[in-house]
């Protein structure tokens, strides 16, 4: 299937979910997230989830971060809709957040962050497959911003569903991720 097909295919899934099994879900993802090396991480770039579409919920992520290895510095994006670009913020209790025009809570301003300094990207998505490509919501966000962190940078996407074989369309310019984590599995590629 093409991007523009299983980026609607799995929208309607996730739309679908039922609150106790995307409930289920979530606790999944954060036992997989956890067994993760963290412990190395000094920065970690985290997106806060669009609750209408259902994304995996990764407040409860930050809150085990927050407990479990306070040295890691959470950041959170903020777009730019005429660049089509990302700047970059310490996320804390008093950064004061707002929607955007899709309705993500971005930070209104706080302390920047450079994407050289992010050593892991939690990268939002809809489905990936065997190879970590993966489908997002299409605009290339999160494809110019990992084009600007540092080479080593760690790409772990989050999925309520497993990798598919394969993605017929993928671009030259898609950066595959590292690692996709499911409510059931980590896979590394």
């Amino acid at each position: 299937m093409t991007k523009t097909e299983l980026r609607a295919y799995y929208k309607h899934l996730r739309a679908q979910l039922a609150p106790e099994e995307e409930l289920k879900l979530n606790l999944g993802l954060l036992q997989q997230l956890k067994s993760l090396e963290w412990h190395k991480v000094k920065f970690c770039h985290v997106f806060l989830p669009l609750v209408k579409f259902h994304e995996p919920n990764t407040l409860l992520l930050i809150s085990y971060l927050k407990e479990a290895y306070p040295h890691i510095q959470i950041v959170i994006s903020k777009s730019d809709i005429q660049s089509n670009n990302m700047t970059h913020y310490h996320y804390n209790d008093e950064l004061l957040l707002a929607p955007n025009k899709w309705g993500i809570m971005e930070p209104i301003e706080g302390v920047p962050i450079d994407e050289k300094n992010i050593d892991l990207v939690l990268v939002p998505l809809l489905i990936s497959d065997q190879f970590g490509h993966r489908v997002g919501y299409g605009k290339g966000y999160y494809d110019r911003f990992l084009a600007l962190c540092k080479p080593d940078v760690q790409k772990i996407g989050v999925s309520f569903f497993e990798p598919i074989t394969v993605i017929e369309d993928v671009d030259p310019h898609d950066i595959p991720l590292d690692i996709c984590v499911t409510p059931t599995a980590v896979y590394r590629y």
